[in-house]
């Protein structure tokens, strides 16, 4: 199984070694952006309240009779381990909710100063294009559209960062440095939006994401000037290890540092 898994990587990065001219790897990259954040937004509000059946919306049906649905109701069984597991699942979707990709906030402020809002008033902090300065707090930041903001630098260590919060981190053209360190929700699919939406990263620690397997770390082919990548394999694994070795192939001037569980980067 490992002998064809990276048989299959090996596929997909030798195509991409002989290529000299960086601008062909481009033409690989699925960059997301504003506009496919809000085309997903709009699919998602459609789906979550769906059209219903209601008097008059069908000449065909009788305006006598009433639409409603024929399904059965649950039974509720209210032990205390339902409770429990109800309690959470609320929890998490609110959470998610918490999460979600707002168009509005993005047509007021612009992409940068978006992002930069929402990264900072959950904890986390940003730096700006031009400055040594770390934000990690809204006073600081504009309320309404400046172009002289640029993100470059994204700090979000140990945030409760969701794939759904992902989506509030598009259209970035200059981010150069993120840090997702011990982000537990950060998986191998938040890996692919992540790779995709920022080919231009030269900076990545996700180290301490225990749900990142070697199936992630394939996708940040991507990141074709991507320079220092910080992971930890939680699970030992001699894949984990072999993959980041053929991204180092593959990306000339990437160093990838693999920690230990529980160790701490030098840098």
């Amino acid at each position: 199984m490992l002998t064809q898994r990276m048989s299959v990587l090996a596929q997909k990065l030798s195509g991409f070694v002989c290529l000299r001219d960086k601008s062909l790897l481009l033409i690989q990259v699925r960059a997301y952006g504003v506009d496919h954040e809000i085309r997903q937004h709009e699919w998602r509000e459609k789906e979550a309240n769906p059209k219903r059946s209601t008097l008059n919306d069908n000449s065909k049906k009788p305006e006598t009779t009433l639409w409603f649905s024929t399904e059965a109701p649950k039974e509720h069984d209210f032990a205390l381990t339902n409770i429990k597991n109800w309690y959470e699942y609320q929890i998490l979707k609110l959470k998610k909710k918490n999460q979600k990709f707002m168009p509005q906030r993005y047509e007021i402020l612009g992409a940068n100063l978006a992002t930069a809002h929402f990264i900072v008033h959950r904890g986390g902090r940003v730096r700006f294009k031009d400055s040594s300065f770390w934000i990690d707090s809204d006073k600081d930041l504009p309320n309404t559209y400046d172009p002289y903001y640029i993100l470059e630098a994204i700090d979000v260590n140990g945030f409760d960062l969701r794939y759904e919060g992902l989506s509030n981190l598009c259209n970035l053209t200059n981010l150069q440095w993120l840090s997702m360190k011990n982000c537990k929700n950060i998986d191998d699919w938040g890996l692919d939006k992540i790779s995709a939406e920022f080919p231009e990263l030269e900076y990545f620690d996700i180290s301490g994401c225990e749900k990142v397997t070697e199936r992630g770390l394939e996708a940040l082919y991507r990141m074709i000037n991507l320079k220092k990548l910080i992971v930890t394999n939680h699970n030992k694994s001699a894949a984990f290890e072999l993959t980041c070795m053929m991204l180092e192939d593959c990306m000339p001037g990437l160093i990838c540092e693999i920690l230990e569980p529980l160790e701490i980067s030098k840098e």
